[in-house]
């Protein structure tokens, strides 16, 4: 049988032998997470800066297509305006007449006033 003290120095060295491996295998394990963590938000910034990029492309096509429409309403307003001024100088009658017509479609939508039974 060993002396103890050598027994004891031994479970020793085993021990600090132990705590060496559970020691490195803490630093793999975290290494391994710090990067698989690094990754993913290698990814989601990746994610990130395509939709912050499509975002800017859908507002930019946007906004071309509203200064489009407002180009275009614009014009039509101006074409509209002009025909009018035209009727107003060639007919001035019907002119007259259409906005009589017009104004006596809007009163007989108008509720009626007195009996209410």
């Amino acid at each position: 049988m060993k002396p103890f003290g050598e027994t004891a120095r031994d479970a020793q060295a085993k021990a600090n032998e132990l705590a060496e491996k559970t020691a490195e295998n803490a630093r793999a394990t975290a290494e391994a997470a710090k990067a698989r963590i690094q990754e993913g938000y290698g990814r989601a910034r990746a994610a990130t800066s395509d939709l912050a990029t499509k975002g800017r492309e859908q507002a930019d096509a946007a906004r071309e297509v509203a200064e489009q429409a407002y180009e275009k309403g614009k014009a039509q307003a101006k074409r509209a305006g002009g025909k009018l001024k035209t009727v107003a100088e060639e007919q001035p009658l019907a002119l007259l007449a259409g906005a009589a017509a017009v104004g006596a479609l809007l009163g007989s939508l108008l509720p009626k006033r007195g009996d209410s039974e």
